[in-house]
Order: C-alpha cells, then sequence, then structure tokens
C-alpha cells in the first residue's frame, strides 16, 4: 500500500505544474480523522485467594487444611488469572502542531486525542497451575467474561520530517515521532457461579454432611464484577508519511497518515463486588485485579492543514 501511495506522489509531482516553494520557518498545524486500532489480548490477574478462604462463605475453615491454603496473602500468592481476545476499534483522531521548516527537514511538537470504541466482551481464558496451564471451566462456573469499551489517549510528541521538495504543489513526507501518551481504557470483568446448588463443589466436599446444603446455597449465583476506568502512562513511537498541497504561499492542505505504537499498558482496580461481597476476604486485605496489555496501537488517517507564519 506504501508503495502505491509513494507511486503517485511521484506522478503529480511531474505533471503538476511549478509553483513557489514553501518558506523555511515556524508554521501551525491541525489534524482531523480516523483512528483504528487492531484486536487486542487483555491479560487480568488477582490475588484473590478464593471461595475456601472466603471467610464470608467459610469462616470455621472447612477443606483449608487438606487443600493445602495458608489464607494469607504472600508473594507468592497468585489468585485467578486469565487472558481475552478483544475485537478492534474505530473512533476519532484530532490534533494541533507547532514546527520548524529547515529545508527538505520539519520538526515539530504534536498534540493530538484520539478514541476507539471496541465494546466488545468475550469468554475469558482461565490459567491456573495445572500441567497444561489452562484451567477447566467446571459447571460450578457459569459465567466468565471481560472485555473492554473505549479507548482514550492524550498523545505528545516530537516529530522529524523530511520533505520531498520539487517546484510542485504536491510535497510527499515521510516521519519519525516520538511521544509519551496519557491512555484510559473503559474494563469490564464478570465472573458467576451457578445458581444450581448441586453444581456447587469448591471446598464443600470437606463440610459436615449436615452444613453442606447451607453452604452449597450460599455461594450458588455468587458474582464477582470489576467495572472500571483503568489508566496507564505509556511512551511510544509512530511513523508517519503524507502529502501536502500548496493552495496558497501560506497555507497547505493534505492527507496523513500514521501508524502508533506503545509500551504495556497495566493498571489495578478492586473488585466492584467479590462473590456478591465486598472485595474482601473478611481478612482485612483488599483483593485486587491487575490488567495487562501490549495491544495499545492503532493507524490512522487525518485531514491535515497548515498555516506558515
Amino acid at each position: 500500500m506504501c508503495h502505491k501511495f509513494l507511486t503517485l506522489f511521484g506522478l503529480a509531482l511531474v505533471l503538476l505544474p511549478v509553483q513557489a516553494l514553501a518558506k523555511d520557518g515556524w508554521y501551525m498545524g491541525m489534524d482531523l480523522g480516523i483512528a483504528v486500532a487492531p484486536e487486542m489480548d487483555v491479560d487480568g490477574r488477582d490475588n484473590d485467594l478464593g471461595s475456601t478462604c472466603d471467610l464470608y462463605y467459610n469462616p470455621k475453615g472447612y477443606g483449608v487444611d487438606q487443600k493445602g491454603h495458608q489464607c494469607v496473602h504472600t508473594d507468592k500468592s497468585k489468585g485467578d488469572s486469565w487472558t481475552n481476545d478483544v475485537d478492534g476499534g474505530a473512533g476519532v483522531l484530532a490534533g494541533l502542531a507547532l514546527g520548524y521548516r529547515l529545508g527538505t527537514f520539519r520538526v515539530e511538537g504534536e498534540y493530538f486525542y484520539r478514541t476507539a470504541t471496541h465494546d466488545d466482551k468475550s469468554a475469558k481464558t482461565i490459567y491456573d497451575d495445572t500441567p497444561s496451564g489452562i484451567a477447566e471451566q467446571d459447571a460450578e462456573l457459569e459465567e466468565a467474561i471481560a472485555g473492554v469499551d473505549d479507548v482514550l489517549s492524550h498523545n505528545f510528541f516530537t516529530n522529524l520530517y523530511y520533505d520531498f521538495r520539487s517546484d510542485s504543489k504536491l510535497t510527499p513526507y515521510l516521519g519519525l515521532g516520538v511521544g509519551v501518551a496519557h491512555v484510559s481504557l473503559d474494563y469490564f470483568s464478570r465472573w458467576k457461579r451457578s445458581n444450581v446448588p448441586d453444581d456447587i463443589k469448591a471446598y464443600v466436599a470437606y463440610v459436615p454432611a449436615d452444613e453442606k446444603r447451607t453452604h452449597q446455597e450460599r455461594l450458588a449465583g455468587a458474582t464477582t464484577v470489576g467495572r472500571a476506568k483503568l489508566s496507564d502512562t505509556l511512551f511510544g513511537y509512530q511513523v508517519l508519511a503524507g502529502v501536502d498541497y500548496q493552495v496558497s504561499e501560506p497555507f497547505t492542505i493534505g492527507l496523513k497518515f500514521r501508524w502508533t505504537d506503545f509500551g504495556e499498558f497495566q493498571d489495578s482496580e478492586e473488585w466492584d463486588q467479590l462473590r456478591s461481597h465486598d472485595s474482601t476476604l473478611g481478612r482485612g486485605t483488599r483483593v485486587r485485579y491487575h490488567v495487562t496489555t501490549e495491544d495499545i496501537q492503532f493507524w490512522g488517517v487525518s485531514l491535515n492543514m497548515k498555516y506558515q507564519f
């Protein structure tokens, strides 16, 4: 695709009439366009110790010794871990830039805002310490989903461009930028146990027979939910290409294409509810989930306007 664009640019340089070159000096730029984000692999984990150690459900500690639980949070506490494949999304891109042109080179500082609406929830792939690393979802766990809605970012970049200048009204260019972004994403996660008491296994195999039904009924339908706007500050880079058209001596308009990629996103939050109660185990320690993704990236196309001072 890039080769086709460069070929068209070259033809335009040959066919268009001669015009005055843009001057060296300061310029201001504006962008308005669309941003498209690819699929995301979103990983999650928490420091939960499980229903066996949950004093809200199992205050007498049935099965703790038999299952080897310490029921204390340590550096080795693994909790649950999971991953989701989230479909791609699209949104808007708008920005401002202040730059300086010197011959065929330009350097600029750029701010742009971009959004992407994924609006996607999918089943979790759940991991544990089995040899395969993938846990089987038994009948007790009726639902396990997670997803991402909106991704927003405020971006600050320094860009360096090379202009393929000639006597034509069209000036193609290539560029490279590095910068930082404050990124936020709307995350959702939900775990729900079966509403059927007989499906509830957990620690109840160790509960006395006369109490077993009570424990099953108490855990049936218990739901863990997390919904939060997670955020992180990321470093990234972008590759840029485009073409400007000289409307008049101070004004140009054009199209700009970019591919932007950032480092790993990560943030954590407490569960809104953990097994239908607050995000603790009744032991004084808050249970939090941690979300990471290496897929904060997008490509964009925008209408660009520059004013030469």
